[in-house]
């Protein structure tokens, strides 16, 4: 009876096991690159509803002390520069005006009486105010979360 001796290589992987390894790797990837997509629109939403906030404490304190009451605007992107940003800045109400987090100076394609309905999903805190009581501002969120509906919203005061 001849004995043969098999020599089995206990150094390294199969195949297999490496394919595998690969393969939860790759998932793990994927699966945290859509919950980090998702994390960051979020916290740009929560950004955008805490300056809104902001810009509506400021105008505010700006309709307390102006006897014309709200600036004027036939629509326009909120910022520093601009006549409804400088205005509130003149008059200490902000130091700074907050803009959106990605599109801070692309007004909407289409507005309506004051109403931004642009099919686009980028545009600026659009400000509109035809009388001196009252004002809108128009602003896009990203995603449905507990600060709004995604797409177009409209904050009237």
């Amino acid at each position: 009876m001849i004995k043969r001796s098999i020599k089995i290589n206990d150094f390294g992987f199969t195949l297999i096991e490496v394919l595998v390894a690969i393969s939860i790797i790759g998932f793990i990837t994927i699966a945290s690159m859509v919950i980090f997509k998702q994390v960051r629109m979020s916290s740009r939403d929560a950004s955008r509803v805490a300056n809104i906030a902001t810009i509506k404490k400021a105008l505010a304190m700006y309709l307390n002390d102006s006897p014309n009451g709200y600036p004027s605007s036939n629509g326009e992107c909120l910022s520093t520069s601009v006549d409804v940003g400088s205005a509130l800045i003149s008059a200490n109400t902000i130091t700074a005006v907050p803009v959106d987090p990605m599109w801070p100076t692309t007004a909407p394609s289409v507005v309506e009486n004051g109403y931004a309905t642009s099919t686009s999903q980028n545009f600026c805190y659009y400000y509109f105010s035809n009388t001196s009581n009252a004002y809108k501002i128009s602003y896009y969120l990203e995603s449905n979360s507990k600060f709004g509906n995604a797409g177009i919203n409209t904050l009237t005061f």
